[in-house]
Order: C-alpha cells, then structure tokens, then sequence
C-alpha cells in the first residue's frame, strides 16, 4: 500500500513541485528540464476521470497557482535562454527551429488561426499579444503567416528589450512592435481586430475576470479575443478558462488538442454597447 502511495500521481506532483520551488534558479539546466519534462508527460498522458480525481486531491488543489508561478518563471527562463541564443547565433532563423518547443507553437499557431478562419471570413490586420515574453514565437510566426504588424505587450523590461533585439536579429523589426507595459495601463485597442491573451496572464479567476472586464472597456465592438486556456491535467501548466465565464465577452468557439499541444484555445468577441469602466 505504502508503494502505491509513493508514486501516486498527487505525490509525484509534489514532489515536483516543491524540488522546483526549493530551486534558486529555473533557467535551463539538466535536473530543470527534466522536472519540467516530467511534469509535461503528467499532464499529457491522463484520461478525463484521472484528471478529475487528482485535480480535486487535496495536496494538488492547495499548491496548483503556486505551480502555475513556477510554470511562468520556468517559463520566462526558457525564453529568456533561446532569445540570446538565437539573437547571437550566425543563422538566427535556424536556431529560432531549433528551438525545444518550436513544434507545439508551430501546431498551436496554426490551431488559432484555423479558428479565426472559421469565425471571420477575413483574418485579422491588425494584432496584439498580451504577454509576449524575451522569446515572442506567436508574434513571429503570425507576422510572417499573415503579414501584418503585431503588437506585444509584457511588463518585463528585460523580456521586452530581450524581445525587441530578437525581433531585429530576425529581420522582422518593422512588423512586431514591443510595448512594455501592464495590460491594465492601456485604455485604448481599438486600433486592434484581434488580441490574444497568454495563458499564464491572470494567474487566478479574479485577474483573469479583472483583465477581462478591462479588455472590454478598451477594445472595440466586433474585435475578437483569442485567450489560451487548458484543460484535463494540462491544468497542472496553466489556469483553466471557463468558457462559460468569459462575460462580457460573447464566446464563439473552444478548441481542445488531444496531441501533444497543451494549450486550448476560445474565440470570444466584444460585444457592440457601451464601453465599461477598465
């Protein structure tokens, strides 16, 4: 009984979770990766009534913000880490491929923009990307697939300018823009068709509903809202967006992968009235 107990998937959560937030640094090292990796397979590899179970266990209840924290730092790391690399490397487009995850936001890419085709019979021509970070492979890859300016936004000054010398390094300096800023600071996107929200932006329900509320007093009726949600144990990663609860928004569609793509993705429009209070 006790070795069933010890490698339960609650445990192994934990044990990963407190490995990784007993860490001085998450920047990419051997044991990072593969505490990361590990948690990846968790979350991919699980049945609907599995996820049920073990996201409601007690032990992972209590620590799963604090794991979506790590997530973001993890995550922040990783970028930062391949924004140098790629901006020092001879061939940066090639060591942009090289890049660990460039498949899954490759697969992911084209996931959103299958849905923004089948919401809108013109796609977007004007864009932006709350929460860009150093390493803004989103943007890059729907400024070259759509050929329109895309906008970022993140708070970090370091990602930011890690951003803005990738950007130029790639040769798409005039098609991807960098604001450093807090999305809450901005009061008007009314310039934007569409504006997609990272999934580690609002780390809870009441930022996300905060931001949400914002997002809707700033942009303009009829532009879309593209927000990165999960689902199942990809919840582990990152927060779980209700569809249901995207007001004042309208929904229009929600996409689950079942591969190894861990975001979901819901398509929600500003509705036409008044604007509310950011």
């Amino acid at each position: 009984m006790d070795t069933i107990t010890d490698t339960s998937l609650p445990t192994r959560i934990h044990r990963i979770y407190n490995e990784l937030a007993s860490m001085g640094s998450l920047a990419p090292s051997q044991r990072v990766n593969h505490l990361f990796s590990e948690l990846v397979s968790i979350s991919l590899s699980r049945s609907h009534g599995e996820a049920d179970e073990v996201l409601g266990d007690p032990v992972v209840s209590e620590i799963r913000e604090s794991l979506w924290r790590i997530c973001s730092r993890g995550e922040l790391e990783l970028e930062r880490h391949w924004a140098r690399r790629i901006a020092a490397a001879d061939d940066p487009a090639a060591e942009l491929r090289s890049f660990p995850y460039a498949a899954n936001y490759e697969k992911l890419t084209r996931l959103e923009l299958s849905g923004l085709r089948g919401v809108r019979d013109e796609l977007p021509r004007r864009v932006l990307f709350i929460g860009s970070g150093p390493l803004p492979f989103t943007s890059i890859l729907l400024a070259e697939r759509l050929g329109v300016p895309v906008s970022n936004i993140d708070v970090d000054e370091e990602a930011c300018a890690a951003a803005r010398t990738l950007a130029r390094r790639l040769g798409l300096a005039d098609r991807l823009e960098f604001l450093c800023a807090d999305a809450l600071s901005c009061a008007d996107l009314s310039e934007f068709d569409c504006v997609l929200l990272a999934a580690l932006v609002g780390m809870n329900r009441r930022e996300k509903g905060r931001l949400l509320h914002h997002l809707h007093g700033a942009m303009r009726p009829g532009a879309l809202l593209l927000v990165r949600s999960s689902q199942r144990l990809r919840a582990l990663l990152y927060p779980e967006v209700d569809i249901h609860g995207m007001a004042p928004f309208e929904p229009l569609l929600e996409i689950h992968p079942h591969d190894e793509v861990i975001n979901s993705v819901i398509l929600a429009e500003r509705p036409e009235g008044g604007r509310s209070a950011g």
